[in-house]
């Protein structure tokens, strides 16, 4: 009898013991820095929150949210900086952390601009395409995209039946942000050029020359400030608070 309830017990300490160290490499995948062990399971997580930008379409540029439950409690967070006029995925991040610090996430970001909830397929068929549409002009996706597009793992975006149209009135249209270097804006005008495409970047600091070049109708007044070669002299604002897209990317 004695032998029994030893074997019963041992059995017993070895499965406690199997469960502590499925925990402990469990919490090990979650919290590692290499998003392929961290992240690998994030088709099975559930979805928290799926979030765009209210208009998003109209600014060309935002942040959008997602965020699931890891098995620890915390919060899975994808963000990506989209632009749906010319860029794409111009910036991407992911982090696990704490509801409060999600929550102060949010915050910052929705004191740019108000967060909508949409379905996840809307989200993930949202941020392939305008990466997608992006590459086909010749500009890549940030390099931390790769990593952040794991938590839309397990989410189908053929199921969004939304026709999704990018670039402005039919065509890319750039317009320079604020940690955009001049190289890189001459670089992506050029190529909007080649494109048929528009652009807008204020001045340039090194000649004071006018380096924006943007097309379509305007009314009477901005005519008459038109230059004679048929530039238009326009100034970006890049305050703070004219930045509704303002990136939030933690240290």
């Amino acid at each position: 009898m004695s032998k029994q309830h030893g074997a019963r017990q041992q059995k017993r300490l070895a499965k406690q013991k199997a469960k502590r160290d499925q925990k402990k490499r469990q919490l090990a995948r979650v919290t590692s820095d290499n998003p392929m062990i961290s992240l690998r399971a994030a088709d099975t997580w559930p979805i928290v929150a799926t979030l765009v930008p209210d208009g998003l379409w109209d600014r060309g540029l935002g942040q959008l949210v997602i965020a699931r439950r890891a098995p620890t409690g915390k919060i899975a967070c994808g963000v990506f900086l989209v632009d749906v006029f010319c860029l794409g995925v111009k910036d991407a991040f992911w982090n696990v952390m704490g509801s409060a610090e999600y929550e102060t996430l949010i915050d910052k970001i929705e004191a740019h601009g108000r967060l909508r909830e949409v379905t996840p397929e809307y989200f993930s068929k949202l941020v392939h395409c305008a990466a997608d549409y992006a590459q086909s002009l010749g500009f890549a996706p940030h390099h931390d995209f790769r990593a952040a597009r794991l938590l839309l793992a397990g989410i189908d975006p053929s199921l969004c039946l939304d026709e999704l149209e990018f670039g402005k009135d039919g065509k890319p249209f750039y317009i320079r942000g604020p940690n955009e270097s001049w190289a890189r804006a001459r670089a992506i005008c050029d190529r909007m050029q080649e494109l048929g495409g528009h652009y807008m970047v204020g001045l340039d600091p090194d000649n004071s020359m006018p380096l924006a070049l943007v097309d379509g109708d305007y009314d009477d007044e901005d005519d008459e400030d038109s230059s004679d070669d048929g530039e238009i002299d326009r100034e970006v604002d890049e305050s703070p608070a004219a930045q509704p897209w303002r990136w939030f990317r933690p240290r």
